[in-house]
C-alpha cells in the first residue's frame, strides 16, 4: 500500500527538531501492524504528485491555515481531490478533515473557543469494516484547532464526537475517513504550540489544556481505524 500524504502546512523554524508534519504519520500509521510506504508532497508551497495514480490512498494533514480561507494553494488542493473522491481512499486529519467537508459541501467556521488538550470523543457508530470490534470505541486525542465542521459535507456518517465538537470522527461517502483530532501529534509539540497561541487561546484554557498532555491517548486504535479503512477500501477495488 503506497499512501500519499499531502502536507497542507510547514512547520515553524525554532519547531525544526519535531520534523515535517508528513514525518509523524509513518510512525503512527505503524502501530496498525500493516505493510505500506509513503510519499510527500508539501502542497502549501505548491508542490503536487502529477497524477492521482501515483498512490493507492491520500491523506491531508493538519495545517496552521484556516479552511475557510481560499488561498491558491487550496483551491489546487480541491481541484487534485475531485477526481479522486469516491475512486480512491482519502484520510483527512484536522485541517484536512474540514478541508474535505468544505470542499463536499459541508461548512467550516470559526469557534468561540479553542479545541485543545487531550479532548474525548465517544463512539456514536462502529464501523462495518472494523477488523477487531473490541475497536468499536471513542478516542482521546491530541486536539488542536480553533475553525471546525458545523455541518457535515452531504452522506456523511459520524463516528465520534463530542459535546464541543460534535464531528470529530467522520466517514464521507464511500471512501474518505476523517479525523479532527490529530492522532499523530506529538503531546510536547502541542505544548509547544498552545504556549505560543496563548494570548490567543487564554491563560487559563492553555494551563487547563497543558495539563491534560499526559493522560491516556488512543493513538493505536486510531491507527488501526485508519489502516483498516484503507486496507478494506483497496482489498474492496481488488
Amino acid at each position: 500500500m503506497k499512501i500519499g500524504i499531502l502536507e497542507c502546512g510547514s512547520n515553524r523554524p525554532e519547531w525544526a527538531q519535531y520534523g515535517r508534519f508528513a514525518d509523524w504519520f509513518p510512525p503512527l500509521l505503524s502501530q496498525a501492524g500493516l505493510d505500506f510506504e509513503t510519499q510527500a508532497w508539501n502542497v502549501s508551497e505548491g508542490e503536487f504528485p502529477s497524477g492521482p495514480e501515483l498512490c493507492d490512498a491520500w491523506l491531508l494533514t493538519g495545517s496552521p491555515a484556516s479552511a475557510v480561507d481560499d488561498a491558491p494553494w487550496q483551491l489546487a488542493l480541491s481541484e487534485f481531490l475531485r477526481p479522486v473522491i469516491g475512486q480512491t481512499p482519502v484520510i483527512g486529519i484536522c485541517y484536512g478533515h474540514q478541508h474535505l467537508h468544505r470542499m463536499l459541501g459541508g461548512t467550516v467556521e470559526e469557534c468561540p473557543d479553542w479545541g485543545v488538550g487531550v479532548q474525548h470523543y465517544a463512539l456514536k457508530d462502529a464501523p462495518d469494516w472494523l477488523e477487531d470490534q473490541a475497536d468499536a470505541a471513542g478516542f482521546d486525542l491530541v486536539a488542536l484547532h480553533h475553525d471546525q465542521v458545523t455541518r457535515p459535507a452531504p452522506d456523511t456518517r459520524v463516528f465520534a464526537g463530542s459535546a464541543f465538537c460534535p464531528y470529530g470522527v467522520t466517514q464521507i461517502g464511500p471512501c474518505t475517513l476523517t479525523f479532527q483530532p490529530h492522532p499523530e501529534m506529538d503531546p510536547a509539540f502541542a505544548a509547544e504550540v498552545y504556549d505560543f497561541e496563548r494570548h490567543r487561546i487564554g491563560e487559563s484554557e492553555t494551563d487547563a489544556a497543558l495539563r491534560t498532555l499526559d493522560h491516556p491517548r488512543d493513538t493505536s486504535r486510531a491507527a488501526r481505524w485508519i489502516m483498516g479503512f484503507l486496507a478494506h477500501q483497496l482489498e474492496d477495488r481488488t
